[in-house]
């Protein structure tokens, strides 16, 4: 694993890809193959187990009178993986119970949960770095887990509060938005007089008195129950466990609300894992021990003490020989790619890890002679978009200026939930037809992508069918997965039903889920998504990369309808950027309209009133 240092290093040296690809284009080594699907095998039931651990040993502690939250970083992720599991092999290193003693307790509860006859996961040598690396993504997880429930949840707290007296109650959801944003800020500020803030929000007006004095109590007791934690993304990702017990009382209020008609969805304290196999990371260390364990007699043994650093030294050789990773990179040259001597895979598909330096970043010469000019630096970069801007003129209300220089095809986007998009091509006839008597003489041409032919094209409907079908032919696994309690609870002594449903029938889901079919199927999908992306970029760019896109800066609020669209809408965004675009820029004009944004050539621009 490299350090931190090194990883702000690589950072600012260039961007790392993940290129995606069969598991056979890469692993044609029959050995080695074979014992990389071992390891796959092997590592998915631990991972499985282990976050059900991590959940029960969170939910206890929380439960107790101290309330003391572990420090939840990678060696607390490995030590639970170390413990629903037996070692094996060389060097083997078994779970220390006298140093986790915590853990343990929770361990000896979460083993009664198991069911008669249950045997111990093994956990051979050769995965011991791979489960490393599990390790902090499972910290990475949880990380990312907290940061995206921790305001979008306590504002939903506030709503629930809120939401208990008349004058909240039948408010446009908008404005009952505004008010929850207005008593987060305000608890999370920490200021003295809280109608500081007031004037910040320009569709708020003073409420009475009666409820200034109810919204300063509620900012109060916020204030006492996060106690002096800052609320700052910031601060979430680096202590994200100290915000758990806030959660678990956003979740025990959201639990007790259930009956109500407008009841908020429940969330799980850690990111859920299902019975999917899962995808395992295997780095140079962690291709030396699976060499070995396929019998290859020419590799540095582990047991000598300049073995790894032997074999690290001479890595891009050991890649080359047993794998085809180097040779598909060198694929990829045309965007200056390098293989980072990392990839995932589940046995049906590999994501190969590569690193593309930063133009300004020429590290030799083959690489300095292909490369684009650095951008300019700052002054000159401004200078050089002030003059681009005069160039093109101001802004224009209603039609653009004739004089500027307009590019081959504009076409106005905006994301939807009952449709994927709704796109408006440009026609200056038509433009200049609704300004003359007959304004129906020429029309413009619209696109559209509706949901259902979405979720035909991305292969959805597929997988949803295979799925159902395959799930039915067994009616008595189906029934038990239907029947299992939600792991969504702020209790141990409610997830111990979860645990305990689940065990007994967890063996029988992962032969199921994790069988060959299911992850052929899962490759399938993400085949027929990138397709179905190339596609609609096609159909929107009209096969000409100097088209100009205007992105409608949709944002759907619950008094459209509730949940997230069902339709990728930042996917969406970001394969046109990729289509369609060499930089970005954001038009916060509200009067801008499509013709407004001929400007520019190549950007993919952000209209804040979108089409």
């Amino acid at each position: 694993m490299a350090t931190r240092q090194a990883r702000r290093d690589a950072n600012k040296e260039g961007k790392l890809y993940s290129v995606k690809t069969g598991f056979n284009t890469i692993f044609t080594h029959p050995g080695l193959a074979a014992t990389t699907l071992q390891a796959v095998q092997l590592v998915s039931p631990i991972l499985i187990a282990s976050n059900v651990l991590a959940n029960l040993h969170v939910l206890r502690c929380l439960g107790t009178t101290a309330g003391d939250v572990p420090k939840l970083d990678q060696t607390f992720f490995s030590n639970c993986m170390y413990a629903v599991t037996h070692a094996t092999g060389h060097k083997a290193v078994q779970f220390d119970r006298a140093k986790n003693g915590e853990l343990t307790k929770s361990l000896d509860i979460y083993l009664q949960q198991l069911p008669q006859g249950h045997q111990p996961l093994e956990r051979p040598t050769l995965i011991k770095d791979i489960l490393n690396a599990a390790s902090l993504m499972a910290r990475t997880n949880f990380k990312n887990h907290i940061v995206t429930n921790y305001f979008s949840r306590t504002l939903s707290w506030i709503r629930l509060q809120l939401g208990q007296q008349a004058f909240f109650a039948n408010m446009d959801s908008r404005i009952a938005s505004s008010w929850a944003k207005f008593v987060c800020r305000a608890a999370a500020d920490n200021i003295t007089n809280i109608w500081d803030l007031l004037p910040r929000y320009t569709s708020l007006a003073q409420p009475p008195q009666h409820i200034m004095d109810d919204l300063e109590n509620l900012v109060a007791t916020m204030q006492q129950l996060m106690g002096s934690l800052p609320v700052t993304k910031w601060s979430l990702q680096r202590r994200p466990e100290s915000y758990l017990p806030w959660l678990q009382l956003v979740l025990k209020d959201f639990e007790e609300a259930q009956d109500t008609p407008d009841a908020p969805k429940l969330f799980s304290m850690l990111p859920q894992s299902n019975n999917n196999t899962k995808f395992i990371t295997i780095s140079s260390t962690s291709l030396q021990k699976l060499l070995l364990a396929t019998g290859i007699a020419n590799v540095p043994s582990l047991t000598a003490k300049a073995g790894a650093k032997e074999f690290t030294q001479h890595q891009e050789s050991w890649w080359n020989q047993y794998t085809d990773c180097i040779s598909f990179s060198k694929r990829a040259q045309q965007s200056r790619r390098r293989f980072k001597f990392q990839v995932q895979t589940d046995g049906i598909s590999v994501s190969v890890l590569m690193f593309q330096p930063f133009p300004s970043t020429q590290t030799d010469t083959a690489t300095a002679a292909t490369a684009a000019p650095p951008p300019p630096a700052g002054r000159k970069r401004k200078r050089q978009q002030r003059s681009s801007r005069a160039a093109v003129g101001a802004w224009v209300q209603g039609l653009p200026n004739r004089h500027l220089v307009q590019p081959a095809r504009i076409v106005g986007l905006d994301p939807g939930r009952k449709a994927l998009f709704t796109a408006v091509v440009h026609s200056q006839q038509a433009a200049d037809s609704l300004q003359g008597e007959r304004p129906a003489q020429h029309r413009y041409n619209s696109l559209s992508w509706s949901c259902s032919r979405w979720q035909e094209a991305a292969g959805i409907k597929y997988k949803l069918h295979k799925t159902e079908l395959w799930i039915s032919r067994k009616p008595e696994l189906h029934a038990a997965l239907l029947a299992t309690p939600t792991a969504k609870v702020a209790s141990s002594a409610q997830f111990l039903h979860h645990i305990r449903h689940r065990m007994q029938h967890t063996a029988a889901a992962q032969i199921h889920f994790g069988d060959r079919r299911h992850r052929q199927l899962r490759w399938r999908s993400f085949i027929k998504r990138q397709q179905a992306y190339s596609a609609i970029c096609k159909e929107i760019s009209g096969g000409r990369k100097d088209t100009v896109v205007a992105y409608g800066d949709a944002k759907f609020s619950s008094s459209c309808c509730k949940g997230n669209p069902s339709t990728p809408t930042v996917s969406l965004r970001r394969k046109v950027g990729h289509c369609c675009q060499r930089g970005v820029a954001k038009i916060a004009d509200p009067t801008a309209t499509v013709c407004d944004c001929v400007s520019t050539q190549h950007v993919l621009v952000y209209c804040g009133t979108g089409t």
